[in-house]
């Protein structure tokens, strides 16, 4: 399954700190773990809103496949954080109004979202979603994902509203706090997240992470299960 993981950066007091979300025991796929807002691709959702600029998902990649991939990271974004990283026909990031929950709500129903975009006058700048990771699920997993991890600056005017039921809190943390929480045994985080937040963790600023971001070759990652004794791991 195609999926987008998007990784809000935003300046704090100290420096560089990324939006990480804890999702619900309760929940079917990684109950508990700390993670990035984002979840798998909707074809008949994510083909739809206007995607402009060069969409910087990998060379090869199917242009309709690269666009559904940047738009589900943004529908997810906003479903789960309520942050839209979507732009008026100015430039300008949207800004949050009287609407700005029932559009989110709406955004969940089936075609909602880019209803939603389509109503707001909107459309999705492809080059403000940085490619920062490409992880692939193990080959020994029942339910497999092939998830491209984008960073992106939280923009201005909004704020993270956790989702109420796909996600227990959201928390602003420096990725070397994150690090050291998760070696403490107090964040419990999948090794794609980790490897995430040690690669920003040598980045003091929103744009200091995302220009270094822009220089890389993003190759896929997929861990492979081994033997350690008598325990596969």
């Amino acid at each position: 399954l195609d999926a987008t993981t998007i990784v809000l950066l935003r300046d704090g007091i100290a420096g560089l700190e990324v939006l990480l979300m804890r999702r619900p025991d309760s929940m079917s796929f990684a109950p508990g773990m700390h993670v990035f807002p984002g979840g798998r691709v909707d074809v008949e959702q994510d083909s739809r809103p206007p995607v402009l600029g060069s969409v910087p998902v990998g060379p090869g990649s199917d242009p309709a496949r690269a666009r559904a991939l940047i738009v589900a990271g943004v529908r997810e974004t906003f479903e789960e954080a309520g942050v839209l990283l979507a732009l008026d026909r100015s430039g300008r990031p949207a800004v949050p109004d009287s609407n700005w929950a029932r559009d989110r709500a709406a955004s969940e129903s089936a075609a909602g979202f880019p209803a939603v975009i389509a109503r707001r006058r909107l459309h999705i700048q492809a080059d403000r979603l940085v490619p920062i990771a490409h992880w692939v699920t193990p080959e020994i997993e029942t339910r497999r994902f092939d998830t491209r991890f984008m960073a992106a600056a939280l923009p201005a005017g909004q704020d993270v509203d956790a989702h109420e039921t796909e996600t227990d809190s959201a928390h602003w943390l420096a990725p070397a706090d994150a690090l050291a929480q998760y070696a403490e045994g107090q964040l419990a985080m999948l090794p794609p997240t980790v490897a995430v937040l040690s690669d920003l963790s040598a980045h003091r600023s929103v744009g200091d992470a995302l220009s270094s971001a822009r220089t890389r070759d993003v190759v896929p990652v997929m861990p492979r299960a081994r033997m350690s004794g008598a325990v596969l791991e």
